[in-house]
């Protein structure tokens, strides 16, 4: 069955089963097969009430009549709601980006208490840690490269479409994030320090709407080769936010560690990050 033919199915199928009555139906068959008299009964409704959502019921495929005689007796279609349940299935999984999305919303409201009182300034540190499964060459090429920069360098669910990266000291330094409604995001900075394959600084600020800083960010990169591995240490130093700060400031958590996920499965895999 096409994706197009399910869902139209799931469609009716559900649409049979938002009335409450009908639900009820279906709760009672579950048990048990049952006459029309019966389920008026246990229901407390008019015996032709109860057969109109039989008869809906039944062009949905959930439930099947069995004349007997004078009587009609009604069984579920359990074949049917069987294949509803392997499509309510694909729901069941909670996803990374919900607990993120979550973990926003309680960061957006955490900066609002600290405004509230008085404690939001800046500056403020972030620190990560990462091992990642390829020398810090591989590494330091990932920071360096506008053409890796551009694959993992945004949150889920966001792409990189523009990016200048010139890895020297005083060299620029500027991403755009685009979400899937078009909006658009742009950071702008600069290198400060460049030491091959283990240590870089650079800083980068969000900007608001008319282009201007939203708050100034101080990164530092630490590579400690392993071998085989690196163990990266990435710390950033908050600096000189601005009123209009307070959601990019909480976002800053969980984007970056959304960031490094993604560096790390571009190294380890070779390709590209999962978006």
């Amino acid at each position: 069955m096409s994706p197009r033919i399910l869902d139209s199915v799931n469609a009716t199928l559900l649409a049979a089963l938002a009335e409450p009555n009908r639900l009820r139906i279906i709760e009672l068959l579950g048990a048990a097969p049952r006459s029309v008299g019966e389920i008026a009964a246990k229901l407390r409704l008019r015996q032709p009430q109860v057969t109109k959502h039989l008869q809906t019921l039944e062009r949905a495929g959930l439930v099947t009549a069995h004349p007997l005689g004078q009587r009609r007796i009604y069984a579920l279609q359990r074949g049917t709601l069987r294949e509803l349940g392997r499509w309510l299935a694909k729901f069941e999984v909670d996803l990374p980006s919900e607990d993120a999305l979550q973990q926003y919303q309680a960061a957006i409201e955490a900066e609002h208490v600290l405004a509230e009182l008085g404690q939001s300034a800046t500056p403020r540190r972030l620190a990560f840690k990462r091992e990642l499964p390829a020398p810090a060459s591989r590494v330091w090429r990932a920071w360096t490269s506008a053409d890796e920069v551009r694959q993992w360098w945004a949150p889920a669910h966001f792409t990189v479409v523009e990016c200048t990266v010139t890895p020297v000291v005083g060299g620029r330094l500027r991403t755009v994030m685009a979400e899937g409604d078009g909006a658009r995001y742009t950071a702008l900075g600069r290198f400060l320090a460049l030491r091959h394959p283990a240590v870089l600084s650079f800083e980068l600020a969000p900007l608001d709407d008319q282009d201007e800083p939203l708050f100034r960010a101080v990164h530092h990169v630490r590579l400690a080769d392993q071998g085989s591995s690196t163990r990266l240490s990435l710390t950033i130093r908050v600096t000189d936010a601005g009123p209009d700060a307070m959601t990019a400031l909480a976002g800053m958590q969980i984007g970056w560690e959304q960031l490094l996920d993604k560096l790390a499965a571009l190294i380890d895999d070779g390709g590209s990050p999962s978006v």
